[in-house]
């Protein structure tokens, strides 16, 4: 409607200009209409001509905009809510960044109805409600995000497993992630959140079995995943009912990691396969230092103390401050019966670092020697680096039949 009074007022304009030149004063219009006649100047005509179409077109604008009004102001309502949402959006989250968790809730929830993106709104309420220990209205947060957004089901579901595990929950964790599986296969972060729940619940097989597509999603740095492999070998180590078989189907790269060696070691050694354990100890020792494993071989039994005394010397050159070296030279020398070298190691071992093993040996040596004063000074030192809350002659009984349950019998053949 506006086009064509705007082409019906450019049409009487150009007509009244093709004409402008041939107007003389005298011109008049005359307007018949019944019994009336209306003369007019032909100008003056003109003018009330235009007048009359602006006149009408301002009318037409006025009823246009009165019959659209109720629209525009909804229309202007709704588009004011989106702007105060978008707001309030912005100040929850800057909210949960300080930390002020009762004040993003407020914000997050207080226009979430007008916002574009609802479900936004709800996961981070949720996140807030969570750190105030609100974990009913956590879930109510979670199922409001689903029901705004139930296409973003990935996306709802790994912030509401990302919230299980921020609050320990992983039992539930993985409840959700296998919930969303269909839809995570190929995601990353999906693949992630999986693995460290498996981590956390010591589900090591099945994590184990994500690694490969974990390293071709980069789904986690190769540093923590190298890390929870290792994690998993070595509980599987720590739980094996057949430790032979669970050893030998490690991977060659963790049988030769020092902390795998020392639980198969200590393993070894509990059920007396003392060579094996020494052959072991020794050659890992080669590639790198564990001083359990060093203290593991001092408590090899075999017929050949002075064997192992010697090897033990030869980590001693390049280790002249080993503590544990200087205890299993000592207990060697036992062995041997030689207290007198046992005596120098075991001072030694007292002197870099208070072992209470040292010092029970020690005393069982100056016992063997009739030195029951001096042996009695040992044990009571001993006694406070093992149990400083027992009381004094409690613990020298128990620390000296310990140290005779283990060594008397050689001694007394000295």
């Amino acid at each position: 409607m506006r086009y064509i009074l705007l082409i019906l007022l450019a049409a009487v304009c150009g007509y009244a200009a093709f004409f402008i030149g041939q107007i003389q004063p005298g011109n008049y219009v005359k307007i018949y209409a019944g019994s009336y006649v209306v003369e007019l100047n032909l100008l003056g005509f003109i003018l009330i001509l235009l007048l009359t179409v602006l006149a009408l077109y301002i009318l037409l604008r006025l009823f246009g905009a009165a019959w659209k009004a109720p629209k525009s102001f909804s229309l202007w309502r709704s588009n004011s809510n989106k702007r105060k949402a978008a707001d309030a959006l912005g100040s929850g989250y800057l909210s949960l960044i300080k930390g002020d968790w009762r004040l993003a809730e407020k914000h997050l929830t207080t226009k979430s109805d007008a916002s574009r993106i609802p479900y936004v709104n709800f996961l981070a309420a949720a996140q807030a409600a969570q750190e105030q220990g609100r974990m009913a209205q956590r879930d109510d947060y979670l199922n409001m995000a689903y029901q705004a957004a139930p296409k973003e089901r990935l996306a709802i579901g790994l912030i509401k497993a990302k919230l299980h595990q921020s609050a320990g929950q992983y039992e539930q964790a993985e409840a959700t992630l296998n919930d969303i599986a269909d839809l995570g296969r190929k995601n990353a972060q999906f693949t992630a959140m999986l693995i460290q729940t498996y981590q956390h619940t010591g589900q090591w097989e099945k994590a184990n079995g994500l690694m490969t597509t974990a390293r071709k999603q980069s789904a986690l740095p190769d540093a923590v995943l190298s890390d929870i492999a290792n994690q998993g070998y070595r509980a599987s180590l720590l739980g094996a009912q057949d430790f032979e078989q669970v050893w030998k189907s490690l991977p060659r790269e963790q049988r030769q990691r020092i902390e795998n060696v020392e639980v198969y070691a200590d393993h070894l050694l509990r059920v007396g396969s003392n060579d094996a354990a020494e052959k072991l100890i020794r050659t890992s020792l080669k590639n790198g230092w564990s001083d359990h494993l060093a203290h593991l071989y001092g408590s090899l039994q075999t017929g050949k103390p002075a064997k192992l005394r010697r090897v033990v010397e030869g980590w001693l050159l390049a280790r002249p401050e080993n503590a544990e070296l200087h205890l299993a030279a000592g207990q060697f020398a036992i062995y041997e019966k030689n207290l007198d070298l046992a005596k120098e190691y075991l001072q030694k071992a007292i002197e870099l670092s208070q072992l209470p093993k040292a010092y029970s040996l020690l005393g069982s040596v100056y016992e063997a020697l009739d030195d029951t004063a001096k042996a009695l000074q040992l044990y009571r030192a001993g006694m406070v680096g093992l149990a400083e809350t027992k009381k004094d002659q409690a613990a020298t009984s128990s620390l000296s039949a310990a140290a005779e349950g283990e060594l008397m019998p050689v001694l007394k053949n000295s």
